[in-house]
């Protein structure tokens, strides 16, 4: 659904998914709630110091082209309106990769090839290295195995880590400062697309499955393919971690939290500067919120078959380096031609309705080469 503004005449443009088209030909169409966005608006255009004046603030903002409506539902409405009972809020928390070495999280890859990206390998062949056995640790950053086998405890980087927070230390507020409960991010829907990828969550020591990840049940897959996930605060699976105690994630809690994952501590580091926590665990100086942990898997047409890569993908040959120099010498390899699918895994905030996109390269090898030279 849109509003068009044409010369006056405001026009209520609506039109049916295909989900609701089905309905309405079982003849059991109602509608019975609906949801308000503005995912068209770009706020930033905003501009309070305009020469000339206040009627000119928000002139940019009210002359943005409005889109007319999709039937694709997950096109539209991704930033959903919410409404406050209470005035005094000043600040709203987003969501925000977590890329600290430090939090044992995830880092975006930096390879020339997908940069910006979450790089997931296909099929055990790939991630092998073409070596037809298995990779103790897989070191490059940003790349995670698609196949089920593999130590994944061990890869530098070992899951997806979404954190909630309020991206400001303005007015004296920090990363100490209690965030609202009614802000506070307990369930998240994670949408990816079906015929790619499935959503695996980490294993941890607490719930005695470290090093492997427990795969997660869809709630529905829409008529677009899209497969929806629902997870949440208590629910028994632990992708999504809650404030600590006082509702401070505090510097004594992550030192009990490094040394329960068997990793060295930070805090034996001497060039690491502890002084500044926020710095060296979180992506926020504000207030924090939850965490949601994920980790994508492919799915078995993807590990079993070209054809995908074929109909949608495309060809690549910029090396990307899965070892780097601390690995053996007969296994410092890289993928160096490969078949590639980009796509997205979309998450959203059940409470305040933030939504971010993570962006995920799926890359197939084809051959392999040994990394020397420079690598992407």
């Amino acid at each position: 659904m849109a509003f068009l503004d044409n010369s006056g005449d405001i026009i209520l443009d609506a039109v049916l998914t295909d989900a609701g088209r089905q309905r309405l030909a079982r003849g059991n169409f109602k509608i019975t709630k609906f949801a308000l966005g503005d995912e068209e608006i770009n706020y930033a255009l905003y501009n309070s110091v305009h020469p000339s004046g206040s009627a000119f603030y928000d002139l940019e903002v009210m002359q943005t082209p409005i889109l007319e409506a999709f039937t694709n539902n997950t096109s539209m409405m991704k930033s959903r309106l919410m409404t406050m009972t209470r005035n005094n809020i000043l600040y709203l928390p987003i969501l925000k990769l977590n890329e600290h070495d430090s939090n044992h999280t995830m880092n975006r890859s930096s390879n020339a090839t997908g940069a910006g990206t979450f790089i997931v390998l296909a099929d055990l062949n790939t991630q092998q290295l073409g070596l037809g056995q298995p990779i103790a640790e897989i070191t490059g950053r940003g790349i995670l195995r698609g196949h089920t086998q593999g130590a994944v405890s061990a890869d530098k980087t070992n899951h997806i880590a979404v954190d909630q927070g309020i991206d400001s230390d303005d007015g004296g507020i920090s990363f100490k400062t209690m965030l609202p409960d009614d802000l506070e991010e307990t369930a998240f829907m994670i949408r990816c697309d079906h015929r790619l990828l499935e959503i695996h969550i980490p294993g941890s020591s607490l719930r005695g499955n470290q090093g492997v990840t427990v795969p997660l049940t869809n709630q529905f897959i829409d008529d677009d393919g899209i497969a929806q996930y629902y997870v949440a605060q208590g629910d028994g699976l632990g992708a999504v971690e809650g404030r600590a105690g006082d509702s401070i994630r505090m510097v004594s809690d992550r030192r009990r939290r490094v040394a329960r994952e068997g990793v060295p501590s930070l805090f034996d580091d001497p060039d690491v500067d502890t002084s500044d926590p926020s710095s060296v665990f979180e992506q926020f100086k504000g207030p924090l919120g939850s965490i949601l942990r994920m980790y994508p898997r492919t799915s078995m047409h993807v590990q079993n078959s070209s054809k995908l890569f074929d109909e949608i993908g495309k060809s690549g040959n910029k090396k990307i380096q899965l070892l780097d120099a601390n690995a053996a010498a007969d296994n410092i390899r890289s993928v160096s031609t490969y078949k590639y699918i980009d796509t997205m895994i979309n998450v959203v905030g059940v409470t305040t309705g933030y939504s971010m996109d993570i962006p995920i390269r799926i890359v197939k090898a084809e051959t392999f080469a040994a990394a020397d030279g420079e690598s992407d």
